[in-house]
């Protein structure tokens, strides 16, 4: 019997990625909205608020790269970042407001958000360069360029702040 599904192309398969980071982002703005307000740290509520204008401005690039693409944003599904949010919310059960431990957890899903993102970024400009898109490509590695200090930022205020904050909150 003949496999009856449409095979994807390797510009079927960039389309499908931008799509997919587009979802991302746009999910991702609305979770770290909450989670900045969950946060107790300062820096973190700093980081966060500072990357939802970033998640804003990559969102104009990738709704950009779709439409000269001929593509239409919004017509991709990112299913783990809606699980994420979903952790986020359990998560947020689980600890007590107002305590470095809510840090750390906001720090922790934020962080598995920023490798997702990071390692998204990667592959779609892997693929633009690929695909002979050169302008495509610029706009791609300044979204990989943010979502990177972003994570190392975060890293930063993990270790500098939210981690000794907790473990000595662990302590009394």
């Amino acid at each position: 019997m003949k496999d009856e599904a449409k095979k994807m192309g390797l510009q079927d398969f960039f389309i499908d990625g931008l799509e997919e980071i587009y979802d991302a982002e746009r999910k991702f703005t609305k979770c770290s909205a909450a989670l900045g307000i969950a946060a107790v740290n300062e820096e973190l509520k700093t980081i966060l608020s500072s990357h939802a204008s970033i998640t804003e401005k990559h969102l104009g690039h990738l709704d950009a790269i779709l439409n000269r693409l001929g593509h239409v944003a919004g017509a991709g599904n990112c299913a783990l970042i809606a699980c994420l949010s979903d952790k986020a919310s359990e998560m947020m059960r689980h600890t007590e407001t107002g305590t470095a431990l809510r840090d750390v957890a906001v720090l922790n899903l934020v962080q598995v958000i920023q490798h997702y993102k990071t390692a998204t970024y990667r592959n779609l400009v892997a693929l633009a360069t690929a695909t002979k898109h050169q302008k495509i490509t610029t706009l791609l590695e300044e979204c990989l360029a943010d979502e990177i200090n972003t994570k190392t930022s975060l890293i930063e205020i993990g270790r500098r702040f939210i981690y000794p904050t907790a473990k000595a909150e662990d302590i009394k």
